[in-house]
């Protein structure tokens, strides 16, 4: 499980999937006309309730998409910016003793 394929699913691309699918169940539950049932009380707007849930709910998967994303574009800049520094070649050699 430690290898680098699994740990970049884990941690990059399974929450991008989670926010993904968070983003389209809001977008379905806003689009689907339903009715509330019959323990809905009186006098409150089930539209507007329903517009607030689907607005906190595609606002909680853009959060999540969007800092996964960050963090792996930061993790790749970090990989790439260590792969390009020359190797190191060690301490310089002295100088002969005259």
């Amino acid at each position: 499980m430690t290898s680098g394929r699994a740990r970049e699913f884990l941690g990059v691309w399974a929450p991008m999937i989670i926010g993904a699918v968070v983003i389209a169940l809001a977008v379905n539950f806003y689009a689907n006309p339903g009715s509330p049932g019959p323990f809905w009380p009186a006098g409150y707007s089930w539209d507007a309730w329903k517009s607030l849930c689907s607005g906190g709910l595609v606002l909680l998967g853009i959060v999540l998409f969007l800092s996964t994303l960050g963090r792996y574009r930061k993790a790749r800049a970090a990989r790439e910016e260590t792969h390009a520094a020359p190797p190191s070649q060690g301490p310089p050699e002295r100088p002969p003793n005259p």
